[in-house]
């Protein structure tokens, strides 16, 4: 079987895949009450912003939403469609193995390509409110954050060869690089030099695909940032229907580089309920990815908080408590679903009630002290500028 038609099946088995998780969560209450509604609110502000802006975005300049942009170039990544099995056949079968990454490459641009177009649709209207904004100098910044966001999934697959404290320094060195590179194209617009960046970006992509196909090294990594991506584009909608449950990816096993080590105790009093509370703790803790989700909804929701008006701000504030006390919530009642013992007393026994409520008290408030000070902070700013 040629490599085409392995990618192509995978590719069909994966869709079906996703239908079915769709399929389970917008059920008809969802669809009618929510997502419905919910189109035609967005079509009703994209068609009013077509005439008119929103009184509280009108005192900034148009190169701010093209820093949004910059945001949006970091997310996404090359879909492998590697499986475990795939072992074996690097070594009898290399060139199939090639020919699966690269049609992975070329899909996964395709991917970057239909966002970008409809992130260009969504910012066509600030044609009609920018005069000095015109329809090059547009269609150049879509380009330039299409290359850049095509450079930076290659780089994500292409660094993953390395250990995680190297790459964590990485990272923050080619972030503030890049940063610095498009605070300076956006705020010096010369078509240009848009265009020789973004040729060197498509060029230095293509580079790194090159040197991708060659590390063979990082199979079991692959892998797991596999699965990781295919359940990436669903995790919102399960956060919208808590009753679905969805399993984690499969990883590793990997010992915990810093934290508990040894596996010491955090509570020296041995009741049911601290047993659980130290459980959660530490899983939560050892687990990147929980850290990474956790740090996201801070970092997304003080975006949102210094972006809206004054009276909506308190609104995001409220809202973040209910959703992040229910998003704790559901990550312990996925680990007590995981261990037979603990998952026949969850929702019978009173000391799994306290320990949920531990685990919700020392994990919601922390971040909701964060997001209160930066609410009266960008309430005061608000009050004293605008």
């Amino acid at each position: 079987m040629s490599g085409v038609k392995i990618w192509w099946l995978r590719a069909k088995r994966d869709g079906l895949y996703q239908l079915n998780i769709l399929r389970s969560v917008f059920d008809w209450t969802v669809i009618v009450y929510l997502f419905i509604p919910a189109l035609i609110l967005a079509g009703i502000a994209y068609k009013s912003w077509w005439f008119s802006m929103p009184s509280w975005l009108s005192p900034f300049p148009y190169e701010l939403f093209f820093l949004v942009c910059f945001l949006f170039s970091w997310q996404g990544g090359i879909r492998t469609f590697m499986e475990e099995a795939d072992q074996l056949a690097l070594l009898q079968f290399p060139k199939i193995i090639y020919t699966i990454r690269y049609i992975g490459v070329i899909y996964s641009w395709g991917l970057l390509i239909g966002k970008w177009i409809v992130i260009s649709l969504w910012l066509y209207p600030l044609l009609n409110h920018f005069p000095e904004l015109d329809a090059v100098h547009f269609y150049l910044y879509v380009i330039f954050f299409l290359c850049l966001n095509v450079l930076l999934t290659t780089y994500k697959q292409i660094i993953y060869r390395y250990g995680l404290l190297k790459r964590i320094l990485i990272h923050c060195i080619v972030f503030s690089l890049i940063a610095v590179l498009v605070y300076f194209t956006l705020f010096n617009s010369l078509n240009w030099l848009i265009t020789i960046i973004s040729f060197i970006f498509i060029i230095y992509a293509i580079w790194q695909v090159k040197i991708y196909q060659s590390q063979l090294g990082t199979f079991y990594a692959d892998i797991e940032k596999e699965q990781r991506i295919k359940v990436k584009y669903i995790s919102l909608f399960f956060a919208i229907n808590p009753e679905v449950y969805m399993p984690k990816a499969k990883k590793q096993k990997k010992r915990s580089w810093v934290l508990w080590r040894t596996s010491t105790r955090i509570f020296q009093e041995r009741t049911p309920e601290n047993g659980v509370t130290e459980l959660f703790i530490k899983a939560f803790l050892r687990d990147k990815s929980n850290i990474f989700s956790y740090l996201q909804l801070l970092s997304v929701t003080t975006v949102i908080i210094f972006a809206v008006p004054i009276w909506f701000k308190w609104m995001v504030f409220i809202a973040f408590y209910f959703f992040f006390s229910m998003w704790i919530g559901m990550l312990f009642q996925e680990l007590v679903k995981q261990n037979p013992y603990l998952s026949m007393d969850y929702g019978k026994e009173d000391y799994m009630f306290r320990a949920k409520k531990k685990c919700e008290n020392r994990f919601v408030y922390p971040a909701l002290v964060v997001v209160f000070l930066v609410t009266c902070l960008s309430t005061t700013i608000s009050i004293m500028f605008f």
